[in-house]
């Protein structure tokens, strides 16, 4: 069993994980309790060091983010991937199988042949009958060679089918399923990649967030703040090259992360963004009346080498509520933070 607390240690750290949820104003549901109980355990180095790492650098903690380590941390296999490569598993076998059949036939074949060319050096007056031998068992072999290649191609089909649906699960794995941008998961791997490569490769980040998004929610209904969501989070993505990254970071917030690019470049790419964003309109399907128009706060930053990654995401957030406060629909970058 993972957890082996008796019945005092258990309600101990029940009353630390209840204290942990509401200093974080998180909502005591099995989510956000189970990732607070491994914390509060230690039981996981893991979930232990990414929450670590988000108090050091004062992250505000969200039912998104909770989700989203429960997701990396502590969620068990998904059950269709272990179907999958149970299928694959057989695939394997079977192709072992069929390839230990071809060599066996085509060895007891070699074999049979060689037989039958020594009875001809014996007896010379029987070739007809050894050739209508030889015959027969060409025959024979033909058949096994093309059963055995009817079912390896049935085999390679159903494999390489198995290989893309093994590929649409890592993909779903890393995206969001209502935007279809990046989740924090991906953000993560990825991070690790570029900084694995290059430790103080430069990286600017445009934190993004609808403005009075909530609004849209209390006078719309949820069902059109989705598809606002949707709709501001491909518009979003559409401005990052192949090098970069949309990530749908929290609820109505995206992250762009931009590889290689100077402050001055992610800023007039921040901008670019708002300006799209801003063009957008959307109808009620409900009365067909037009909604008001979305609009987009923007904080721009760019990675220190001497900062974690945590604490570069959380002076990214300060900057973009330095956008907010400065009256939303607008573009703020670091250097107004520090003039600040």
């Amino acid at each position: 069993m993972k957890y082996q607390d008796s019945l005092q240690q258990a309600l101990e750290k029940a009353g630390l994980v209840k204290a942990f949820l509401q200093h974080n104003q998180l909502a005591i549901h099995p989510i956000n309790y189970a990732v607070a109980y491994d914390y509060i355990s230690g039981n996981n180095a893991g979930l232990c060091k990414a929450i670590e790492q988000k108090l050091a650098s004062k992250a505000v903690f969200d039912d998104f983010i909770m989700a989203e380590l429960y997701q990396r941390w502590l969620a068990d296999e998904n059950a269709q991937q272990e179907q999958l490569l149970h299928e694959v598993t057989g695939i394997v076998g079977r192709l072992s199988g069929y390839t230990d059949l071809a060599a066996e036939a085509t060895g007891h074949f070699v074999q049979q042949l060689e037989q039958q060319l020594h009875d001809l050096t014996i007896a010379p007056a029987k070739v007809t009958d050894i050739a209508g031998i030889i015959m027969t068992q060409a025959q024979s072999y033909q058949q096994q060679q093309q059963q055995l290649h009817s079912q390896l191609a049935m085999a390679n089909k159903q494999s390489h089918q198995l290989r893309h649906e093994l590929e649409q699960l890592k993909l779903q794995r890393m995206q969001d399923p209502l935007t279809g941008l990046y989740n924090r998961i991906a953000m993560q791997n990825q991070v690790d990649i570029w900084l694995s490569e290059q430790p103080e490769r430069r990286i600017a980040a445009i934190v993004v967030d609808i403005d009075h998004f909530s609004r849209f929610n209390q006078d719309y209904g949820q069902t059109i703040g989705d598809v606002i969501l949707s709709k501001v989070a491909r518009k979003v993505g559409s401005y990052v090259q192949a090098s970069g990254m949309p990530v749908r970071s929290g609820g109505e917030e995206f992250l762009l992360l931009l590889p290689d690019i100077d402050l001055r470049t992610a800023n007039e790419i921040a901008e670019q963004v708002r300006k799209g964003v801003e063009k957008l309109r959307f109808v009620s399907s409900r009365d067909k009346k037009s909604l008001p128009k979305v609009t987009i706060s923007l904080g721009v930053s760019l990675f220190q080498a001497k900062e974690s990654w945590y604490q570069f995401l959380a002076r990214s957030s300060q900057v973009l509520k330095l956008a907010k406060t400065r009256g939303r629909n607008q573009v703020a970058d670091e250097l107004m933070l520090h003039a600040g």
